[in-house]
């Protein structure tokens, strides 16, 4: 009798957790529908903003590519520490209270950053505008797979992730094509105003959390989960190649400005601000990679966007423009669509401590993209594009190599393991 009860009570407890869930076409679904498109789309917009005025920045500054590129790199690697400190503590912070603090914060660092009267000044802006995003990065996708019924978790998440890509997309165009009307500080000034009132707009939006119960912080359980990551040979090579293939992505587009404001090209600024419209094809690549992944096994299908990957960065080293563009095109779907199956791999590898792994994977994204990012510039400055393109060939050829001998050494681990029980 008592069982009975029992169970009953804890049908009741589960049917009470799936009441508070958004379920589709509800006014609750449609308000979170509606909110999560906003904080990928002011984040991300300020994040990469910076990337086609790095030559105005060089001009203004009197610094090198190189140099001037520290402006982006800060930004990723005050994401990279604030994303491994929220791996400990986003749990007893309110998801909404997060998203919207680290929103209009990072807005109004954006604002300050157009009154910067030095180079370094500009970079410790761009450190802390990167500490606070990461507060969005860390949460939103929690905050998504708590409040909406599971079946629709994945279309609040695309529609999430599209706001991201088109985030970074529109911030580059936008503050590419103010800075060739006006000056670079009046695009971080529209830029940062946007941001602003995009956190308004969000704040009135985004319902509150519902199913949010603050956590105690589990240190040594987090930093466990951290080692066996680590020392996961799949995991571990994942992790690598992610440093690698971001660090790769994040160099091309740094300094492709540069390369386009000189012979053969010698493209005017707003031109080449267009070009950064083709960053589009990486939300066309997220969405067909998504679809592949159900036929192709996600190892396959990393080593096929690797070397696609591979052919567009070799695109890059013609000086037609047509075929340029559609090698930039290539590396874009390339590395949107990597991420898409490496996020596959730790939802499916990962057996405990998800979270741990996916913060693991994005600090190393971002550490990639803010190293490499910045310390391939000498490359540009002292031995040319052309040897740039090579170097980062290099990097491609090593990522996919690393990436079949760890996944053959997992899945033979696997096999071991499998043979032994």
């Amino acid at each position: 009798m008592y069982f009975k009860s029992f169970i009953t009570y804890k049908k009741e407890e589960i049917n009470k957790e799936m009441k508070t869930k958004a379920e589709r076409n509800t006014r609750h679904y449609k308000e979170i529908r509606k909110a999560v498109f906003i904080p990928g789309l002011a984040a991300f917009s300020q994040f990469y903003m910076f990337q086609p005025l790095l030559p105005s920045l060089s001009e203004s500054f009197l610094v090198s590519p190189a140099i001037s590129s520290l402006v982006v790199s800060s930004s990723m690697v005050g994401i990279a520490l604030g994303l491994f400190m929220f791996a400990f503590y986003a749990d007893i912070l309110h998801r909404k209270k997060l998203m919207l603090i680290a929103l209009f914060l990072s807005s109004l660092i954006t604002i300050l950053s157009a009154v910067s009267w030095n180079f370094n000044v500009l970079v410790v802006f761009g450190f802390i505008k990167g500490f606070l995003l990461s507060g969005v990065i860390a949460v939103a996708i929690v905050y998504i797979s708590e409040e909406v019924e599971v079946r629709n978790v994945g279309i609040v998440i695309g529609i999430y992730l599209a706001g991201n890509v088109l985030g970074g997309m529109w911030g580059r165009v936008v503050a590419g094509l103010i800075s060739s009307w006006y000056d670079w500080r009046i695009a971080t000034l529209f830029i940062g105003g946007i941001g602003v009132i995009l956190s308004i707009f969000f704040m009135r939006l985004l319902p509150q959390s519902l199913n949010f119960n603050p956590q105690k912080v589990q240190t040594f359980q987090k930093l466990m989960y951290m080692k066996s990551f680590l020392k996961n040979p799949l995991f571990s090579g994942v992790f690598i190649l992610m440093i690698l293939m971001m660090g790769t992505f994040v160099s091309i587009y740094n300094y492709l400005s540069f390369r386009l404001e000189m012979p053969p090209f010698s493209l005017p600024h707003y031109i080449i601000s267009l070009l950064f419209l083709i960053y589009i094809t990486g939300a066309g690549g997220t969405i067909i990679i998504g679809v592949l992944t159900h036929r192709i096994h996600p190892f396959g299908m990393l080593k096929i966007l690797l070397v696609l990957f591979l052919i567009g960065t070799l695109g890059l080293l013609v000086e037609e423009l047509w075929l340029l563009v559609l090698g930039l095109s290539l590396v874009t779907f390339s590395l949107l669509g990597i991420q898409t199956v490496i996020n596959k791999i730790i939802s499916q590898y990962a057996i405990e401590g998800k979270s741990t792994a996916n913060c693991l994977y994005l600090i190393c994204q971002y550490m990639g993209a803010g190293g490499i990012g910045s310390s391939t510039g000498h490359i540009v400055s002292e031995w040319g594009w052309s040897n740039f393109i090579f170097t980062l060939m290099g990097f491609i050829l090593f990522s996919l190599l690393l990436f079949i001998i760890c996944a053959r050494r997992y899945i033979n681990t696997y096999k071991l393991i499998k043979e032994v029980s």
